[in-house]
């Protein structure tokens, strides 16, 4: 699959799901972006439904200097905010899927935050590099 054509960006990592998820965290600090949640819906989906499934961690990671020049354009950019980067186990493999923020933006037709949004995923896109 073409990556550029595609909603999401995703590598996929030697490491099992909770170490990458670890080391993503510590790479997307490096380069200003917290952690806001880590959702692990494995866990919310055994004690909400009782059944099992393989791991898989939602992260919602933020910069808050990129996110309020963003807020500051357009009140709305908060539907897609914060960004989302995935993790999860898919046949013995971790996969790392990123909705790219380019793509976001494009959807809400704000062509004033492509560079932005670019920058943003530019940076995103490294964090998840460095650990794969």
């Amino acid at each position: 699959m073409n990556q550029e054509l595609s909603i999401q960006y995703a590598r996929e990592s030697r490491e099992p799901v909770k170490k990458t998820v670890e080391n993503l965290t510590q790479e997307l600090a490096k380069r200003g972006f917290g952690v806001l949640s880590n959702i692990d819906v494995k866990k919310i989906i055994k004690e909400k439904l009782g059944e099992s499934m393989g791991e898989y961690v939602i992260l919602d990671v933020c910069s808050p200097k990129h996110a309020k020049r963003a807020i500051d354009a357009h009140k709305e950019v908060g539907l897609i905010l914060p960004c989302k980067i995935t993790v999860y186990d898919e046949s013995g493999r971790t996969q790392v899927s990123l909705y790219r923020p380019t793509k976001a933006v494009d959807v809400l037709k704000f062509s004033d935050l492509d560079s932005l949004a670019r920058e943003v995923e530019d940076q995103l896109k490294q964090a998840v590099d460095a650990i794969v």
